[in-house]
């Protein structure tokens, strides 16, 4: 079954916008799927702007935390995270004076560090991969994880992996040279076979833009027809280029072969590395009919949602559901208080007439979730089993471990079933 989520030409965002300085950050202690860093600080401390305040020595190459505005810690508290659960964060106060923000710019020669001392600071400085938004892992393990590999390649995303967002797309021409820089950086590490662009069929702008790059033959560019979702996991680019460039190595080889990146991470990276400055803030598209405008904002980490919201005029009583990253791929969180952190790529604040009463609304039948399924499961059969505990059969059961997490199921349901997370509940069981 083939889904056009096609954006509208007026709702397409062409420009980065900075939002305001917050007076009070959490910042949280997980910005990596399943690393939960240890506070290095504690109640009453005085940090500075880019001090390291959290690190899980048990982790290699794992990504550190930083402050991101100077001030006295209040201690740690739980909050709720991007993905809904309640999780710990270090709240900070500012007082003081900034470190880098403001401060006239300066450039550092990377490329004299030598590979070694590079991938080194990309941990350091604290960047984190969000090629996978549901799984954000530390770059600097990603790429230490193929940097044995003779022949490397790396995937450049440069569309957003949830048609919602429009967070990668618009870095991709509002920061291209920065983006270009990133992967020169990333280049200097691996040393790679060849750099593969993805980009949409349908972005000429994009597509003017790399057209200088394609002179070198270590340049590739992958056309991905983007109203097809599922289109922007490994998953679906691996078969995609093995077919494009006709590669003899298997889907598998060429995804454990090769790094994956978003637009995001190269632009965040080359922030980092050619200024020698943490990660501290990040880039949020945010956007909504509880909004009175939308934009890509570059954000503080550990900055609450409501704060954000309030600089493109939210309407908070109208508030029915505030969703981070994506309708398709993303988590419904339930507090304004929610803080930005380095995985949020996007956040929708949709409307009372938007949202569905899960309460009330029942499956009808009507197939649309099985027949857009691309991995040809029964999602409303997985559902009944989950929600209303109906005896199933094993097979049906099984088949939840096929589920990719596109969220289709959820987009095509009448009802508004939560039908994704029912699946990877299931899902999560049979892995156990």
């Amino acid at each position: 079954m083939r889904l056009d989520f096609s954006i509208k030409k007026k709702d397409i965002i062409q420009s980065v916008a900075t939002a305001f300085l917050p007076r009070k950050v959490l910042i949280p202690l997980e910005q990596e799927k399943g690393v939960l860093c240890a506070p290095l600080v504690k109640a009453g401390d005085v940090v500075q702007e880019g001090q390291v305040v959290a690190e899980d020595s048990t982790v290699s190459h794992g990504a550190k935390i930083h402050a991101s505005i100077p001030g006295v810690v209040q201690g740690v508290r739980n909050c709720s995270a991007s993905d809904g659960r309640s999780k710990p964060a270090i709240e900070i106060k500012l007082r003081g004076s900034f470190s880098h923000i403001g401060k006239s710019e300066r450039s550092f020669d990377w490329k004299s560090w030598g590979a070694a001392s590079i991938l080194n600071r990309v941990g350091a400085l604290g960047v984190v991969n969000t090629f996978s938004m549901r799984e954000p892992r530390s770059l600097e393990a990603d790429i230490a994880a193929v940097k044995d590999v003779a022949e490397a390649r790396i995937f450049i995303r440069l569309f957003d992996e949830d048609p919602s967002c429009q967070t990668d797309s618009t870095l991709a021409k509002v920061y291209f040279e920065k983006l270009l820089s990133g992967a020169e950086i990333l280049k200097e590490i691996l040393r790679p076979k060849e750099i593969v662009f993805a980009c949409a069929k349908n972005d000429s702008q994009i597509q003017t833009l790399l057209l200088p790059l394609r002179s070198d033959e270590k340049n590739l560019v992958l056309f991905v027809d983007t109203k097809n979702y599922p289109c922007g996991k490994k998953a679906s680019l691996a078969p995609l280029y093995k077919k494009f460039f006709k590669s003899s190595e298997s889907e598998r080889q060429i995804i454990e072969n090769s790094l994956f990146v978003d637009a995001e991470s190269l632009v965040i990276l080359s922030d980092a590395l050619v200024r020698n400055t943490p990660v501290e803030r990040v880039y949020v598209h945010v956007f909504g009919d509880c909004l009175k405008s939308s934009a890509v904002l570059k954000v503080s980490v550990g900055e609450s949602l409501e704060n954000v919201a309030k600089q493109l005029g939210l309407e908070q009583k109208n508030i029915g559901k505030i969703i981070v990253n994506g309708a398709l791929r993303g988590y419904s969180v339930p507090s304004l208080e929610t803080p930005v952190s380095k995985d949020v790529k996007s956040v929708a604040f949709i409307s009372k007439n938007d949202v569905a009463d899960y309460s009330s609304a029942v499956c009808v039948g009507c197939g649309s979730c099985r027949a857009a399924c691309p991995a040809k499961i029964y999602p409303d059969i997985i559902f009944s089993h989950v929600v209303k505990a109906i005896k199933t059969p094993q097979d049906f059961i099984r088949s939840s471990v096929l589920c990719i997490e596109c969220g289709v199921c959820d987009a095509v349901c009448p009802t508004k079933l939560p039908l994704c997370e029912s699946v990877k509940i299931l899902k999560d069981k049979q892995n156990v």
